[in-house]
């Protein structure tokens, strides 16, 4: 039997039906019929609610801060960390397949929805609540922050990418130009997230000067 009390500890919640948190857990490559996809397609919304609500409490976010501040905390990068650290990523079912940015994050989406279906919808958007701010390091949008600072100065800005690497096991690289101009080169397994932390490099550089 599957010993999923560590993961109880992490989540601030224990299943009923723990057949639920196994099938949130399950990519499709170990079962085509008990998997989490469904549940993500759930999930996303709930935690997009969630998070849309606790920014909400905040009046002093303009409609602008709300909608980017929102798309920072529910991309992929975010939530595929807190799946790391929530032990999701580890307690994986899979076959023949490493775990990708996005499968990490739908894992978090998931166990969000199989909360919701084994207890009530207050419960998940509570679970959402206690989890999302611990990696609140990763909110921040240097790409936005970059452009931003790139249109006021007036300053070109380009990220072109390459690719290397097996389909299993692909790495892109972005490298940023700024006012034509290479300021930082970085590597990850999405373009998103190679060009997110090229683009925090070149901002630091930018307030050295």
């Amino acid at each position: 039997m599957t010993d999923l009390s560590e993961i109880y500890e992490k989540i601030g919640y224990v299943f009923k039906n723990e057949s639920l948190l196994l099938r949130a857990l399950t990519h499709s490559s170990f079962s085509l019929t008990e998997n989490y996809e469904t549940l993500e397609f759930l999930g996303d919304s709930v935690v997009n609610y969630a998070v849309s609500d606790m920014l909400f409490q905040d009046p002093s976010l303009t409609p602008g801060e709300l909608t980017k501040k929102r798309a920072s905390m529910v991309s992929r990068e975010p939530l595929a960390a807190l799946s790391d650290l929530l032990g999701f990523s580890a307690r994986c079912f899979k076959r023949n397949c490493a775990l990708s940015v996005k499968m990490k994050c739908d894992l978090y989406e998931a166990v969000t929805a199989a909360i919701a279906l084994d207890s009530s919808l207050s419960e998940a958007l509570a679970f959402v609540r206690r989890t999302i701010l611990l990696t609140s390091h990763y909110t921040r949008d240097y790409k936005s922050e970059l452009k931003e600072l790139c249109e006021k100065r007036k300053w070109s800005y380009h990220a072109p990418y390459t690719e290397s690497g097996t389909e299993k096991n692909r790495k892109f690289t972005v490298e940023i130009y700024v006012a034509g101009k290479s300021l930082a080169v970085a590597s990850d397994r999405s373009v998103k997230a190679a060009e997110r932390a090229a683009c925090a490099i070149a901002l630091g550089k930018l307030k050295e000067k």
